[in-house]
């Protein structure tokens, strides 16, 4: 059988040419130039195909996660982020198009929404520390929720454009904000961390997405400070 890379690529290509729903696992098992049995065995469906790759990506964030050291939880949760952004973007071929995709097709984007929740609860699991109320956990969800939240926007800015390179000093800017705003509960006592002047509280709608929280946080941030 071909290399993963190589069906996942082709059965990408059949998508945008023919369409998403007119595509079926013959026409991506002869467009890939394998059998029909060898496709399924490998691949359970169109959308397995179309989201390959992401469950060893998910493994290998939880094995780093598990073989970090402590001194430092954020730190650790934004190499994460990291590691999850470096998958994206190593192969736009597949996710630029994929980025189109899950965007027309419903359905994708709930798949796409449930592996964006495996990710923020892997992340909430490791702050935690094993305690299951208090402060901790609270603010562990937090930073794991702008931490999902910042990665996605940094990156489906780049999706949209994709010729530009590839901003990871926009990204790593991204998570110094996120841990330097939600991070000084979850730093063990003598981690490096920026001092904070002072503090500001605020209170959005829960409706709101974890971006435009971001946004009116750096909003309010920019006009305290003029």
């Amino acid at each position: 059988m071909p290399a993963r890379h190589d069906v996942v690529a082709a059965a990408v290509r059949l998508f945008e040419s023919a369409g998403y729903e007119a595509t079926t696992m013959d026409d991506i098992a002869e467009e890939s130039g394998v059998s029909r049995r060898s496709l399924f065995r490998h691949f359970g469906s169109k959308e397995d195909i179309l989201f390959s790759g992401h469950d060893e990506l998910f493994e290998s964030v939880v094995r780093y996660l598990r073989a970090a050291p402590d001194d430092d939880p954020v730190a650790t949760v934004c190499a994460a982020a990291r590691m999850v952004f470096q998958g994206y973007v190593a192969t736009p071929e597949i996710t630029v198009p994929r980025f189109r995709l899950v965007r027309a097709v419903p359905r994708l984007r709930d798949r796409e929404i449930a592996m964006t929740a495996r990710y923020q609860g892997a992340f909430s699991r490791y702050l935690a520390r094993g305690e299951t109320e208090g402060t901790r956990v609270l603010a562990g969800e937090a930073l794991a929720a702008s931490v999902i939240a910042a990665h996605n926007h940094v990156l489906r800015s780049w999706l949209r454009d994709p010729q530009r390179p590839i901003p990871w000093d926009r990204f790593d800017r991204a998570m110094e904000f996120v841990a330097r705003s939600l991070g000084a509960e979850l730093r063990e006592p003598g981690a490096a961390a920026e001092p904070a002047e002072s503090v500001l509280v605020a209170v959005y709608p829960s409706a709101l997405s974890g971006e435009d929280v971001l946004r009116r946080v750096r909003t309010a941030l920019e006009e305290r400070d003029t």
